[in-house]
């Protein structure tokens, strides 16, 4: 075998190689922050990549990130992308990529031990500077609505809900999804805390991306626009828990 021979051989196995790469599909990581394994949102968010994950063709993980870690390792190519977030998480950074399908819409309630407390959505919310209010750590919907308030940060719903159950907080804001399993579990009757009705806002939350997967960010989109329109993300909503 002459050397010609031997170069083009070389050459044709390396894009041969480079080929079934690109053809394998690669796991996709994604984080959510802020919730445990047990919460309704991550139960929900896994059965929700899985319909999605059987139309893309790519594996998906779904892993849960404490809030200012989850877009350190987005942002680095550490995880590929987060999967809810409201709009505003883009602002402060240039490298990540909205997929403008939302991913799901967040019910915010407040949350207090004094069913007396009125408030008719998020414009009453002025009316309440006096009162401590907490909410969760890392989440942009406090930034945007509820920065002019006597505000406190709590890591937890848990914690959060033992603050109003023992007097250090008058009311606690947060979206409805994540502090259902929370209420469940720690039996909402005994503690005395109501949920305020009606919500103060719902905000739609988006699946960001690292900014090297446009690719994957397009196709999941569309994926997801499909499982919404074939009945299979309403299923998926009302059967969990």
């Amino acid at each position: 075998m002459n050397l010609i021979k031997i170069i083009i051989m070389f050459f044709c196995l390396c894009f041969y190689n480079i080929a079934v790469a690109e053809e394998t599909p690669r796991k996709i990581t994604f984080g959510v922050a802020g919730i445990t394994e047990q919460d309704r949102p991550f139960r929900l968010g896994t059965k929700v990549l899985k319909a999605i994950s059987l139309k893309i063709g790519h594996e998906i993980e779904l892993i849960t990130l404490p809030h200012k870690r989850a877009k350190l390792m987005l942002e680095k190519g550490q995880i590929d992308a987060e999967l809810a977030r409201v709009k505003q998480y883009a602002d402060t950074s240039d490298s990540l990529i909205i997929v403008n399908e939302p991913i799901v819409k967040f019910p915010f309630f407040a949350y207090s031990i004094d069913s007396d407390i009125k408030i008719n959505g998020i414009k009453d919310i002025e009316n309440f500077k006096h009162l401590k209010i907490i909410t969760l750590r890392g989440q942009e919907f406090a930034k945007v609505y509820l920065k002019d308030l006597n505000l406190s940060f709590v890591d937890s719903v848990k914690s959060a809900f033992l603050f109003l159950y023992k007097g250090r907080a008058d009311i606690f804001i947060a979206n409805g999804i994540s502090t259902s399993t929370v209420l469940n579990s720690l039996e909402q009757e005994k503690l005395g805390i109501n949920r305020l009705e009606p919500p103060l806002a719902v905000v739609n939350g988006y699946t960001f991306f690292n900014a090297n997967n446009a690719d994957i960010a397009r196709k999941f989109e569309i994926a997801l626009k499909e499982i919404k329109q074939e009945g299979i993300y309403d299923k998926i909503f009302s059967e969990t828990k």
